[in-house]
């Protein structure tokens, strides 16, 4: 009986410590932090704001944090734009190294409610939900003991491209790509409008095309978790997402969570004035959450 009860107290010590730890309230606090500053876009007192305010967060945690500049295009107005991804860095000295990423930014545009053309997205889901993800996520990694090195990128510039085609979207990853910071994960996961309350993650096509392992890998952890009604073992569709330059140019295969049917009582709320926090949910930020913690540990 000892034994029986050491063993039990083993296995009860050895499942607590890879428990995921993620907060979901604090997410979803860092979710209003980021609507509460404004439209984010590019060019807007709000991307300033934002910019400096994940900085300081990233210092609080990483061991070093890297901004990229680089002048961005908005095909609506024809301007260039300064714009910056945000890398926060722990054990930068690894070769072995994996990363997280999402984008920051929101659209200039309301594009998808002709009504309201011209106001900008607040971006509770498409910006705030994977960006709060990944702030809440940071402040657990020195406490992880991980034995790979790891990269935390908030990537600007997604948003400001053209509906209906790529062009213009994807900018400050297509940026980076091109200009990656050495030494290169050999992985990543990107997590985009995952905030949704009624959150539902089919696999994303291109992630399987560039990476199936990786989706494998992940979507086990999903239904290991409890998740299973979630990451959905079924093929979604192909997206135009920041992973593309990331697998196609930078050579860092990539998968994309997203659940890009996000709408209220059959009412679309995507590229629209109506992109709120109250249509979000911190279940769903901790869905992911605890995915990105479990898989970290997993490396």
């Amino acid at each position: 009986m000892k034994k029986l009860l050491a063993l039990c107290f083993s296995l009860f010590a050895i499942s607590f410590a890879i428990a995921p730890v993620f907060d979901a309230q604090k997410a979803f606090s860092l979710l209003e932090d980021q609507v509460d500053m404004g439209p984010r876009y590019p060019g807007s007192p709000g991307q300033i704001i934002c910019r400096d305010w994940i900085v300081a967060l990233c210092n609080e945690h990483a061991d070093t944090v890297i901004v990229q500049e680089f002048q961005a295009y908005r095909p609506d107005n024809q301007t260039y734009i300064r714009s910056y991804n945000i890398i926060a860095r722990f054990s930068p000295e690894l070769k072995n190294r994996v990363m997280l990423s999402a984008h920051w930014d929101t659209r200039p545009i309301s594009d998808m409610d002709i009504l309201h053309y011209n106001t900008p997205v607040p971006g509770a889901n498409d910006g705030a939900s994977g960006t709060a993800v990944l702030l809440e996520t940071l402040r657990h990694i020195k406490h992880m003991d991980l034995n790979i090195g790891l990269d935390i990128a908030f990537w600007d510039a997604e948003d400001m491209g053209i509906a209906g085609s790529g062009a213009y979207f994807c900018q400050g990853s297509e940026f980076y790509a091109y200009n990656p910071i050495l030494p290169k994960p050999k992985k990543g996961i990107l997590i985009d409008m995952i905030g949704d309350y009624d959150l539902s993650l089919p696999i994303e096509g291109n992630s399987m095309k560039y990476a199936p392992k990786l989706v494998q890998e992940v979507y086990a952890i999903g239904q290991k978790l409890g998740y299973g009604h979630i990451y959905k073992q079924k093929i979604g569709p192909e997206i135009f997402d920041d992973h593309i330059p990331l697998n196609t140019i930078a050579d860092i295969p990539t998968i994309d969570l997203i659940d890009f049917s996000y709408e209220y009582q059959g009412r679309n709320l995507w590229h629209t004035p109506r992109d709120l926090p109250k249509y979000c949910s911190p279940q769903s930020l901790k869905a992911i959450g605890d995915v990105l913690i479990f898989w970290l540990k997993s490396q």
